[in-house]
């Protein structure tokens, strides 16, 4: 991609955020001279067609920027994919996401396995958290040398939890249950200690946001089994099952701890190791969506808007592209722009009839509408 000397910088938290992570500041690059050189929609078209002919299956993306949660209207967008698709034989989900709400996942499973005899998901890089959940969903996980899954314990934001300042602190469910447990050892504490202990931890934790991290933790192990389920049979790999849950609800003691292809075969994944041509497509692929991840575009001088992709949901026949809406300001001295999120919108638009540049006039036109 050639640098364009003509570009405006901003940071700005992510409108949508991941349960399980803080937002980070990121960088916006604005293209303001129109000489960002960017993949051309033909080149993903055609990887796309080219998974497709390896695999023999009909394939469908999930690409989300690092901390872009994985949201409630994202099963719609595949339910629109599907219909296109029509009812087949295989169906592969190209998938690259840090995750999202628990119970997101267990719709998608459902909603593809209703559409296939058989359910892939192809990993090029990250499938963390949710996205992790969504691979146990899978007669097969497609996995390379960059491939990674992560546990699945989740981390809570209640109302009534800490808080810094105005903001909710997220809780690990994972620190809060090792916490019980070191407690809660026999003979560690006496009981006027564990009175003390248990106050203080009630002065920072309310006791109703303990109840909801428990009932994430039931939930996250309810649809791992569930999800596992789909394509293990229930009582005679009922001990696999139980193992696997287990194993990505705690054991690995760290819920961004990486896991490779190799650890999630050898804790009872059904994953292919692929380091051949498949896998070389794959990374085109995550290569083609990672190149839109830093640019943004106006889509209005006034005031000064800017469209920027965050979630791809794509498949041979159509782009499904969820699109952030930014009103920028710009600081004379420092030449920084800062923009504030507004609204983020699904596009939807044919592979051979719409180009970006009419996309972005279409944001333009329901933007202005609102």
């Amino acid at each position: 991609m050639s640098k364009n000397k003509n570009k405006t910088r901003t940071q700005h938290d992510d409108v949508t955020r991941t349960p399980t992570q803080q937002s980070k500041p990121q960088e916006l690059i604005l293209d303001t001279s129109d000489k960002v050189e960017l993949p051309s929609p033909a080149e993903g078209l055609a990887l796309i067609q080219k998974l497709e002919t390896l695999r023999k299956s009909r394939v469908i993306t999930l690409f989300a920027y690092p901390n872009v949660f994985m949201r409630n209207d994202i099963p719609m967008q595949i339910y629109l994919q599907l219909r296109q698709i029509g009812r087949t034989e295989r169906i592969d989900l190209f998938l690259n996401s840090t995750g999202g709400l628990t119970e997101v996942p267990w719709r998608i499973i459902t909603l593809i396995r209703n559409f296939c005899e058989h359910f892939g998901v192809l990993i090029p890089y990250t499938a963390h958290s949710a996205a992790t959940h969504l691979a146990m969903g899978a007669d097969e996980i497609v996995m390379g040398d960059m491939s990674e899954l992560s546990p699945v314990d989740p981390s809570q934001a209640h109302a009534l939890g800490p808080k810094d300042g105005e903001k909710v602190i997220l809780v690990s469910v994972q620190e809060v249950r090792h916490l019980f447990q070191l407690i809660t050892q026999e003979g560690k504490y006496s009981p006027e200690s564990l009175g003390t202990i248990y106050s203080a931890l009630f002065d920072k934790v309310h006791p109703l946001t303990l109840g909801a991290i428990e009932r994430s933790y039931e939930l996250a192990r309810l649809i791992s089994k569930n999800a596992l389920s789909t394509h293990l049979d229930s009582e005679k790999d009922a001990e696999r099952i139980e193992k696997l849950v287990d194993a990505f609800s705690g054991k690995f003691y760290s819920h961004r701890y990486p896991i490779g292809w190799k650890e999630a075969k050898e804790a009872g994944l059904d994953v292919t190791y692929v380091k051949d041509e498949l896998w070389e497509t794959m990374w085109e692929l995550f290569n083609f969506y990672n190149a839109f991840a830093p640019v943004g575009r106006p889509i209005s001088q006034r005031p000064v808007r800017v469209a920027k992709p965050i979630v791809w949901i794509d498949s041979a026949q159509e782009r499904r592209i969820l699109q952030e809406v930014y009103e920028m300001q710009l600081d004379k001295k420092t030449g920084i722009a800062e923009g504030e999120p507004l609204d983020a919108k699904w596009l939807g638009t044919p592979w051979n009839e719409t180009t970006e540049e009419e996309a972005y006039t279409e944001m333009v036109a329901t933007t202005e509408e609102n």
